[in-house]
């Protein structure tokens, strides 16, 4: 996709920071490192801007070595260890979630909010042309279950076992399974009440945000801020796998501002995610509460706050 835009990619090897780093880690770091400088040597840059990825390590460190300005985008409410690790050599960290500062007292923090894309939010519509583009009726409620791009099994499950109770309340279903699960669901009937996907591309994303009442979501940052942008309320279930916990903390935040509920996945079964969802979709002016919340929360000029702060530490002698 990078070339396609018209820009210089490339690809570097690199293990994870652990907090003992194994030889073959040290090894890798040290190639990065070694691979890096070479590429930044011809291409010069006035900045580096690293999202904490751990190939950034490398990147950063030899960047670092020749003296360069770095600028950190942190996208989770919990920093990852390769930010935290780079925070030292960096002139500004750019921050999703406000409370994120306290973990980088030692740098200037901008809260920029996260880019999300273009593409995403130019497909926000009307909620009744959405319903209709998705094959549902614009007079009933639509719940939208989302587990992430690879989607959540836990969360398939438990969408399947409340579908007779939805259905019989007259909810309409989106649900995004995941490319791998495609497989369990093709026996599955999509019809006027129940539309499932297993990779949702932005247009379609678009519409099942914008048709829906209800999110049903992990706790991804990408993902919470389309849910934010488009001013849903969600119902929000963190991964429990995830580094450090990092999707609780997330969760948190939107939980905090009020455009979210947020539950531990050992807290719940699908009579009880049932309960909650019926709730919510029972009372409207709570939905456009937390929808208020979420939009007021979010920052859809996330991407140009981020560009902003680049330019000016590339100003900066």
């Amino acid at each position: 996709m990078v070339p396609a835009l018209g820009w210089r990619f490339f690809a570097i090897h690199a293990l994870p920071l652990r907090r003992s780093l194994a030889p073959a880690a040290i090894g890798a770091l040290l190639r990065t490192v070694r691979i890096a400088h070479g590429i930044l040597r011809d291409f010069a840059p006035d900045v580096v801007v690293a999202t904490g990825g751990y190939v950034a390590g490398g990147v950063v460190l030899a960047h670092a070595m020749r003296r360069g300005k770095t600028v950190l985008h942190e996208q989770n409410a919990l920093p990852g260890r390769t930010n935290r690790w780079l925070a030292r050599w960096a002139k500004r960290v750019c921050i999703t979630f406000e409370s994120t500062a306290r973990y980088f007292r030692s740098r200037p923090c901008v809260h920029t909010g996260l880019p999300v894309r273009k593409e995403l939010l130019c497909s926000r519509t009307d909620r009744a042309d959405a319903c209709r583009a998705l094959g549902f009726d614009p007079s009933g409620r639509v719940l939208f279950v989302i587990g992430g791009s690879q989607g959540a099994r836990t969360l398939n499950g438990w969408t399947l076992e409340m579908l007779p109770g939805l259905r019989q309340a007259g909810v309409q279903i989106v649900h995004q399974v995941g490319e791998r699960n495609v497989s369990e669901f093709e026996g599955y009937i999509q019809d006027a009440g129940y539309r499932w996907f297993g990779f949702m591309n932005s247009r379609e994303v678009g519409l099942a945000l914008s048709a829906a009442d209800v999110v049903v979501s992990r706790a991804g940052a990408s993902t919470l801020t389309e849910i934010a942008l488009f001013g849903k309320a969600a119902v929000l279930i963190p991964y429990p796998y995830a580094y450090a916990d990092h999707q609780w903390y997330n969760a948190q935040e939107l939980a905090r501002v009020g455009g979210a509920v947020a539950f531990r996945e050992s807290e719940l079964d699908a009579q009880k995610l049932l309960g909650q969802v019926m709730s919510l979709l029972s009372n409207p002016d709570r939905l456009s509460e937390m929808g208020e919340a979420n939009r007021r929360w979010a920052k859809e000029d996330a991407a140009q706050r981020v560009v902003q702060q680049v330019m000016e530490v590339a100003a900066e002698r």
